[in-house]
This record gives structure tokens, sequence and C-alpha cells, in this order.
């Protein structure tokens, strides 16, 4: 990897702040749990309904300005709380650091009744998709408080394999995997046990060049009697609802919104 490249993931890997346009600041507030930096958008919701956010970038750039109109957009139509993790990255941070650091921030809000039982929701696109699969996984093999649900958007959860073709994921994946075996399940997810898994609600596109992932990932679903529901869109890219427009991220966002609200138990008349 060049020296310029380096310096612009490196420089990506900062973590921001909603842009005002996007959400005001006084709706907006960066804490930390167990260390780790957490950003907050509408947090005296917290006890009512929550959406806790792991953003995409190949485990090595952080959110984009997209991501945070997405979820500031999700949270406000399913009238919740919203919640950024600012998980440490590679190639500095290497496997497992994502994955502890989300487990440490989740434990921290829970201690803290931040996050209440049953009134949170989980989720990630593309890396995030994977890293939030891989978090709840681990919270079922140790009976940790599980989440209501999982939103998952083109998930990346299985780094062993290179049939997407994407030069840049190759990369990616062996800088934040480093000397570890791509097959251990919290790098790829998709190979774990998908046993005792909350429902699972999963967003992809047929151009998408991880939807082979996202398809083997539903397969490995209902193989283990995971419940899910898919959402497929015909002639949508990467990240639909994240980094897309008109009606298919409509459709897409619409699609998730509804599962935060069912798993939830949030009237839609409460919506902002």
């Amino acid at each position: 990897m060049s020296l310029v490249r380096t310096l612009r993931i490196l420089a990506s890997q900062r973590p921001s702040l909603p842009p005002r346009s996007i959400a005001d600041p006084s709706r907006v507030r960066r804490v930390r749990h167990d260390h780790v930096p957490v950003t907050w958008i509408d947090p005296e919701l917290a006890s009512t309904a929550t959406i806790v956010h792991l953003h995409g970038g190949a485990y090595v750039q952080g959110e984009s300005r997209q991501t945070w109109e997405w979820l500031e957009e999700g949270a406000r139509r399913a009238a919740t709380a919203a919640a950024m993790i600012h998980y440490r990255l590679a190639p500095r941070h290497r496997y497992p650091a994502a994955v502890d650091d989300v487990l440490r921030a989740l434990a921290d809000m829970q201690r803290g009744a931040v996050l209440r039982p049953g009134r949170w929701v989980l989720s990630g696109d593309s890396a995030g998709a994977g890293l939030a699969l891989a978090v709840a996984q681990t919270l079922a093999a140790t009976a940790g408080e599980a989440p209501a649900a999982l939103l998952l958007e083109s998930p990346w959860s299985d780094l062993s394999r290179e049939d997407h073709g994407e030069e840049s994921l190759k990369v990616a994946a062996r800088l934040y995997a480093g000397a570890v075996p791509r097959t251990e399940s919290r790098l790829s997810p998709a190979l774990g046990d998908l046993t005792g898994l909350p429902p699972v609600h999963l967003v992809g596109g047929d151009r998408d060049p991880l939807v082979h992932d996202g398809r083997r990932l539903i397969a490995a679903l209902a193989a283990a009697g995971a419940e899910h529901e898919v959402l497929e869109l015909p002639g949508s890219g990467h990240q639909a609802a994240v980094a897309a427009d008109g009606p298919a991220a409509q459709e897409a966002r619409r699609f998730q919104i509804a599962a935060v609200r069912a798993a939830l138990g949030i009237d839609e008349r409460a919506a902002r």
C-alpha cells in the first residue's frame, strides 16, 4: 500500500460528528463508554429505544457523511436514540480490537442502564454488518444481553473468501486479520454459530460486489433455523440504504425502520 493511501486511511479514522446540516449540535453528545468513544443523537430517548450502529469502511475507514445521514433519518423516523460506536481500526489496531471495543461499549451502556433490555437494536453496514453479527454471536454464546434485532446491510461476513473481486477488500482483510486465520468465526461470522441470534433483517442489492456473501449468509441462517427477513433490491449496488438515493434507497430504509419499530414495539405515530 502506498504512503499516500495509508495517510488517507489514517486521516479517515478520526471519529467524526454528524454535520450540522444533518443533526443540530444540541441533539448530539460524544461520550466514552469504557474508554470507547460513542456519539449519540437524541440520547434522552435511549431509555425508550436505541439504534446502535457499527459503520462500514472495511475495518480501515471511519464513518462517512452518508452513514450519519442514514442513521439520523432512521432513528428520527423510528422515534429512537442513535449511538455510533467508534471502534478501533486497522492497520494500527488489528482484530480483535473492533469486536472488543463494541462489546466493552455495550457492556458499559448496559451497566449504566443507558441501554434497557429489549429496547435496542444493533445495526451495521458492510464490514460493520459483519462486526454486528460477530458481536451478536458472542453475546449469544456468553449469555450476554442481546439486542432485540439485528439490522444488516451489504454484510461482509466471510473474510476467508475473495470471490467478490474487490482488491481493496482483499487488502483490508489482510490489514485487519493479520496473522489470524480468516476462517476464525469472529472474523468471518457467517462461518460461526448462527443459532440463538435475535431476528436478523438483511438488506442487499443484486449488483452489490458482496451480494454472494450476503446470499451465503442467508442460506446459513436458514440452515441454522435462525429467524430472518431479507430485502434484495434489483439493480441496486453496495449499501443501498446508506449510500444510495432514490426509490430503492427509500424502500430499503422503510424496510429497516419497520423492522426497528416491530422489534421495539414502537407505534408508527411516535415517529418524528
